[in-house]
């Protein structure tokens, strides 16, 4: 996609009336802790927002991402992409506005959001508590794109049970 794309994409990604509000929010909010206790937040405000919506049908991944979808587009959030991998189930969730609303900079706390929707939708849907959501790697397509994985989570063994 062109620069002069993007750019006028962005800028129907958020409401002018927040806008200036998200951002001195951002900025505030950045400098009260460090990345991880961020992230801690996001998360958890995310579950919270994903409580607001029913994600209904989740009989196949086909039907879990229509419903995910449904949600998405109402929200003018992007949508989601949903495979299934050896190990994992990856989430794809393709045009995001936490960068138009958040700024560039919040991009290592702020997908957090997402992952706290996400990993809430799962654990309505009755999701094995061994599982755990994370995202899997950093923004991709300048701050668009978010990817995260549904896995099996490996618990280091403690101090006392390694000997």
């Amino acid at each position: 996609m062109s620069t002069t794309n993007v750019q006028y994409y962005e800028s129907q990604q958020c409401s002018t009336q927040w806008k200036a509000f998200l951002r001195a929010f951002s900025t505030e909010f950045a400098s009260k802790g460090d990345i991880s206790d961020l992230r801690a937040f996001m998360h958890q405000m995310g579950r919270t927002m994903a409580q607001e919506f029913s994600i209904g049908d989740g009989s196949s991944l086909s039907a879990l991402e229509d419903s995910i979808n449904q949600i998405w587009f109402q929200l003018n959030w992007g949508w989601a992409e949903i495979a299934e991998e050896a190990d994992s189930l990856v989430i794809v969730h393709h045009v995001s506005p936490l960068k138009v609303a958040f700024g560039e900079d919040a991009l290592t706390w702020s997908p957090a959001l997402l992952e706290g929707i996400y990993a809430q939708w799962f654990d309505s849907l009755g999701m094995d508590k061994t599982l755990r959501l994370s995202q899997r790697k950093a923004a991709l397509e300048e701050g668009q794109l978010f990817v995260f994985e549904l896995k099996k989570q490996i618990e280091e063994p403690s101090y006392f049970t390694r000997r």
